[in-house]
């Protein structure tokens, strides 16, 4: 009976390790303003327990969270500017996780960067290799 439960608890922490460095690690979203020239866009982003409020962006805008590795984290945002208004889900965990970048480099540890581009086509994901561009959200 010792065996299989020590053999048990070897797998589970093992699984656990190899998890915990990603539960810790903080996401930092960066969105960029890619409008025309001179035009501000109004962001306002939320997740199901935090509300971050509207900022008016000429350049750039971030903010960051630790992931809840638990049930998944997830903000959406309203993007605007004359003439136009629309949504879109700027960090889903199940589609944001592992495609942003991995930054080392921080000081305060281990960082996830997704930075976005925001243009009237809609929001797009900088990679390293290729940048991800997604529709706004269907309208309701």
């Amino acid at each position: 009976m010792t065996k299989p439960l020590a053999a048990l608890l070897l797998v589970c922490s093992l699984f656990v390790s190899s998890y915990i460095g990603s539960i810790w690690k903080k996401t930092h979203v960066e969105i960029e303003n890619g409008l025309p020239a001179g035009t501000t866009l109004t962001v306002h982003c939320k997740s199901k327990d935090d509300d971050l409020g509207t900022h008016h962006v000429k350049d750039s805008w971030e903010f960051s969270f630790i992931p809840n590795f638990i049930d998944g984290t997830f903000f959406f945002c309203s993007f605007s500017w004359p003439g136009q208004f629309e949504r879109f889900d700027i960090y889903v965990q199940s589609r944001d996780d592992g495609e942003c970048t991995e930054n080392t480099k921080c000081t305060e540890g281990r960082w996830t960067v997704c930075t976005w581009k925001i243009s009237p086509n809609g929001p797009c994901r900088l990679g390293e290799e290729f940048d991800a561009c997604y529709h706004w959200n269907a309208r309701s």
